[in-house]
């Protein structure tokens, strides 16, 4: 009878001790909770890869921008840290495994607001891909405790291109890209033997072409300049009577006919 009340007290005394960690860390994570998470912080001693530890933090970042915040929830941040990594056991000793605790703190009051441990295993043993298959798993089990989107994988397209070339034109010819081959080291030509030096031989000097005549420019032909008129002499102003068109102390001529002046020339007929 007193041993079965001992242990009905050491298991009511186990129950208190768990409940007041409950309430001193804040509830554990049993099942998805909602909240408006805010910004998460991966932390990690130096044991554990810098790469793990951006991965992670990179998709737990993207999962909180792609998520839409519920109405009414507490704001919190997530502090996840990484606690130790190493390999499974058994059939899972060749893939690795990892030890986590994410803690959500209140963005109003600083104070934990729900606490968690978690194991995750990595789906590969590929050294190439490990690292980056682990950093989803857990990335992927903090998303499923705290109610967060998947960030979906964005694709890329590739660019529009516009062409005026109508469908009943024939494809355009593409010529491939030939790369230039590379320059070949020159060979070096083998020295051949000394000969004995020939007798200089006489060149046949090319005679110059003659010069050639060059033609004589065309002559344009010149007419003959044809004879002047004489000329006539000029009145005095003595013979210069008056009455006359020319007025005193002026020299003049007219003339009757173009070619002379009856006046002046005696041999010049008054008829033309």
């Amino acid at each position: 009878m007193f041993a079965r009340s001992l242990r009905i007290a050491v298991a009511m005394g186990v129950t208190l001790l768990l409940a007041s960690c409950s309430v001193l860390f804040g509830r554990s994570i049993d099942r998805p909770l909602v909240y408006y998470v805010r910004n998460v912080t991966v932390m990690a001693d130096a044991r554990i890869p810098l790469e793990l530890i951006e991965n992670v933090d990179r998709r737990v970042s993207a999962a909180i921008a792609t998520t839409r915040a519920p109405q009414g929830a507490e704001r919190v941040v997530l502090l996840v840290k990484i606690d130790r990594l190493g390999f499974g056991e058994g059939a899972r000793r060749r893939l690795a495994q990892a030890d986590f605790t994410v803690t959500a703190v209140s963005v109003e009051t600083g104070e934990p607001v729900a606490k968690g441990s978690f194991r995750v295993n990595g789906p590969t043993d590929d050294p190439r891909w490990a690292r980056q298959a682990l950093a989803e798993e857990v990335a992927a089990r903090i998303r499923f405790a705290f109610s967060l989107t998947t960030p979906r994988v964005r694709k890329t397209l590739p660019p529009r291109t516009i062409s005026t070339r109508l469908a009943s034109e024939p494809p355009p010819v593409i010529v491939p890209n030939v790369r230039a081959a590379p320059p070949r080291a020159a060979l070096v030509a083998p020295q051949a033997a000394p000969q004995k030096p020939a007798a200089p031989t006489t060149q046949n000097k090319v005679a110059p072409p003659p010069p050639r005549e060059m033609a004589a420019p065309p002559v344009a032909e010149v007419q003959p300049p044809r004879p002047a008129a004489p000329a006539q002499p000029a009145r005095r102003a003595a013979d210069i009577g008056k009455g006359t068109p020319v007025e005193q102390g002026a020299v003049g001529t007219i003339r009757l006919r173009p070619d002379c002046d009856p006046a002046v020339t005696a041999d010049c007929s008054a008829s033309p």
